[in-house]
């Protein structure tokens, strides 16, 4: 009764998937918002071979080193060319399959933790995978051909993760810590945001009880963090090869107003996560370098200040709640422009892709918490907001879907936004 279960909670999962992610079946591929040289670009154009094999995994692309993503359309484009139903099926299919990862890691680490309530184990994992499935903020990588470097680390990144908690598991059996090592490499083969992984397997411990002074946790976890900075160091060259990034001499925005840009988008990722209104495909820079700052901005430090606050006064105590924090601070971190990154675009809703998970985890923790403690009369009360709730992320994810259906469909967007924001000046200045 149970397996049945289990495969009918699968089935409604893909069903799901594909009823909000229908749209993008029919979208094509954007020849003028860099699909045109990210997919289809000569490397994909010419075919498998050993050699074409050893130059994409040896070569930095475009200021960009994602080498297993670029396997991803060579293959695809060795079995039907460019034909883009393939394409975007391919990137709802690996979504689907890191939406299983997560709840099968959440499943692991309540699991590994022995938690007492029956409510949390029984509900958490299967809730925080759904919300994970159809929140809008993932529409970007998963409807964004060339996106598709987010899906491909996520998912190495995932298994990875499920490998060092088997590792954790079986008390140390070598096998599961060779196989997290290569998911790890392959993970940022993928894209460059896998080096967050020996931070996150450091949060794993001290959720599991481990003592972090322990010389065998770190016997484990220096590998992870020799070679998270030789990936760092990697990417940081990749960047250069165009000009730009940490190690060039482009011109950037000083320290104190990189950490200004760095709470704001802490803050917007976050938001955007839980509640995503008005989405957009671009979010550029308030100001430019050399500029002063807009006197709005400097709300966000103070914000978050109090947000720190809050957090060692009531978030601390719950293991949980920090849990959720802390999956989400660690996989954002490295998109907050402290460090100089080749980019111009502030935030950008597919850097929040892992980063969701923390949210829709600590969404679905109080939700579950708060269903326990409210009165009886309460509780419809509180299922209808939910599932109101849900059902708002499920329509917005397919309408926002159809945006990206090609490039005159995205720019359409920003032109409507645009001219709303004249036409609020304007009614000002009148």
């Amino acid at each position: 009764m149970m397996k049945k279960t289990k495969w009918l909670g699968c089935i409604f999962f893909i069903v799901v998937a594909f009823i909000v992610y229908y749209p993008i079946l029919g979208n094509q591929l954007l020849d003028f918002w860099d699909d045109q040289w990210v997919v289809m670009n000569f490397y994909t154009d010419a075919g498998v071979s050993w050699q074409n094999l050893w130059s994409i995994l040896t070569t930095y692309y475009h200021g960009q080193y994602a080498p297993f993503n670029e396997y991803l359309y060579l293959f695809l484009h060795e079995a039907v060319g460019y034909n883009a139903f393939y394409f975007h099926l391919a990137s709802l299919l690996l979504h689907i399959a890191n939406v299983f990862l997560v709840y099968w890691v959440l499943k692991k680490v309540l699991a590994l933790t022995v938690c007492e309530n029956e409510l949390v184990n029984r509900y958490l994992p299967c809730l925080t995978a759904f919300v994970f499935l159809i929140t809008t903020v993932n529409v970007e990588s998963v409807a964004w051909m060339s996106a598709s470097k987010i899906l491909v680390y996520a998912f190495f990144y995932l298994l990875a993760t499920v490998s060092f908690l088997r590792y954790i598991e079986s008390n140390g059996e070598k096998k599961h810590l060779v196989w997290a090592y290569l998911f790890f490499i392959s993970s940022f083969l993928g894209k460059e945001q896998a080096v967050t992984f020996p931070v996150f397997a450091l949060l794993l411990y001290w959720f599991l009880g481990y003592d972090l002074k322990s010389k065998k946790i770190w016997v484990t976890l220096v590998p992870f963090f020799l070679l998270s900075l030789c990936f760092g160091y990697v990417t940081m060259l990749s960047q250069l090869a165009t000009g730009s990034g940490a190690l060039s001499s482009e011109a950037t925005y000083p320290l104190w107003q990189r950490f200004i840009y760095g709470c704001y988008a802490f803050c917007e990722y976050f938001f955007k996560c839980l509640f995503p209104i008005r989405l957009s495909y671009l979010y550029p820079f308030p100001s430019v370098v050399g500029d002063d700052l807009p006197g709005w901005l400097y709300f966000y430090p103070v914000f978050i200040v109090l947000f720190i606050f809050f957090f060692w006064k009531y978030v601390w105590k719950d293991k949980m709640l920090m849990f959720g924090v802390s999956m989400f601070a660690i996989h954002i971190a490295v998109t907050l422009h402290i460090i100089p990154l080749s980019r111009f675009a502030v935030v950008a809703d597919r850097y929040a892709y892992l980063s969701s998970v923390g949210v829709a985890f600590l969404l679905v923790y109080i939700l579950l918490v708060w269903y326990e403690k409210v009165d009886r009369k309460w509780i419809m009360v509180l299922k209808a907001i939910f599932i109101s709730y849900l059902f708002y992320l499920g329509v917005y994810t397919n309408l926002r879907s159809r945006v990206w259906y090609d490039t005159d469909t995205l720019k359409k967007e920003m032109r409507e936004l645009l001219r709303s924001r004249d036409d609020f000046k304007e009614k000002e200045e009148y």
